[in-house]
């Protein structure tokens, strides 16, 4: 679409026939949100009592958490690149010049709605699949995570590995903090990468990398090595249970200094036991490392100041995944794995899908709204 397809139209006029299409060019990102749905209802059909996630309540969670996190996270990420890579006479003034430009020129907001339209009807699929991971399978597989992860480890318990310099209360607190803001660092990115001016390969590319590997990952491997994770190793009946210790430890530093990890593996516990209402629990894989590895390797390609930053970030979340008990190594590792093929798989397709005709029409009426 250019000027020419536009005539000479009023901008809200120019900006509604662009919206249509930009749902229209952009069906790609719907493609993986159709099979998870789809996969979704052939295994969870059967289940008495499944109930289908509400759209409209993912909407308005979207609207009122996701949107306001997601855009100071993604505002803080862009005065960083301006700091410390772009380096303009003056960051704050550059990143609001550009803010008031998502209002007068709404293209960037033209683009990123049908993302984002995917992304709640992704977000319904896992939504509705993560709290019957053990309807479907039992959990089955923490035993042998465990002796794999000895295995892997020569005879040792990872966690007692890192427990000689992360075993004090304020590495503790700290890990603890890192690993919760890793939502803030999801929502960063999808609107990081949503809000582009087009839709260009890495943005696609990052968007169809996440939902294959949280389709794969989060889906249907969760449900395939269905397994509850470390903290819940006694409260499965599992014995002896070798993670103990660690939990007994994680309650005394709570005892100091506030452990949030401790509160949120209750509440997941309440709901697997009907206590309160299922939100789900899946160790294997770990789809937090997953989604880490992701944003390290997405911003690797916006610069190599951003992707350090979430290089370490990874490194960090691995470990607090560890530490805190709420996963085996292996976990992290098969995200990392899952994450990386998942990269790879998506790259030949977002060449192909931004090198299509329609594709270059589309963005060619971006850039001239």
């Amino acid at each position: 679409m250019s000027d020419v397809a536009f005539g000479n139209r009023s901008r809200p006029w120019r900006s509604l026939l662009l919206l249509v299409e930009s749902f229209r060019a952009q069906w790609i990102f719907f493609v993986l949100p159709a099979v998870y749905l789809a996969t979704n209802w052939l295994m969870l059909s059967r289940l008495d009592g499944y109930q289908q996630a509400p759209v409209f309540g993912l909407l308005v969670a979207l609207l009122s958490f996701t949107v306001p996190v997601g855009i100071i996270a993604m505002l803080l990420l862009r005065l960083g690149q301006y700091i410390f890579v772009v380096k303009p006479q003056s960051a704050i003034r550059t990143l609001a010049s550009e803010t008031a430009d998502l209002v007068i020129r709404p293209r960037l907001v033209i683009n990123a709605l049908p993302v984002f339209a995917a992304m709640i009807l992704f977000n319904k699929a896992m939504v509705e699949m993560k709290p019957a991971i053990p309807a479907l399978n039992p959990f089955s597989w923490d035993v042998t995570f465990m002796a794999w992860d000895r295995l892997l480890h020569f005879g040792f318990d990872p966690w007692l590995l890192l427990q000689g310099f992360m075993g004090f209360d304020a590495v503790t607190f700290a890990v603890n903090m890192a690993y919760n803001f890793w939502f803030v660092a999801l929502f960063g990115a999808w609107f990081w990468f949503g809000f582009q001016k087009d839709a260009n390969e890495l943005r696609t590319r990052f968007f169809l990398a996440y939902m294959l590997s949280w389709w794969v990952g989060g889906g249907l491997l969760a449900v395939a090595f269905s397994s509850a994770g470390p903290v819940y190793y006694g409260a499965l009946g599992l014995s002896p249970d070798p993670f103990a210790a660690q939990i007994a430890y994680l309650h005394d530093v709570d005892s100091r200094i506030p452990i949030w990890a401790l509160k949120t593996q209750k509440l997941l516990w309440d709901g697997y036991t009907g206590q309160t209402a299922a939100l789900g629990i899946s160790a294997f894989p770990s789809m937090h490392n997953a989604s880490a590895v992701l944003f390290a390797l997405a911003f690797w390609k916006v610069s190599r100041a951003a992707g350090w930053f979430f290089i370490g970030y990874a490194v960090v979340i691995f470990l607090a995944s560890v530490h805190l008990g709420w996963h085996y190594a292996i976990d992290g590792y098969a995200g990392v794995a899952i994450a990386a093929l998942c990269w790879w798989a998506a790259g030949p397709v977002a060449r192909w899908y931004a090198n299509l005709a329609a594709t270059r029409r589309y963005n060619e009426g971006l850039a001239s709204l």
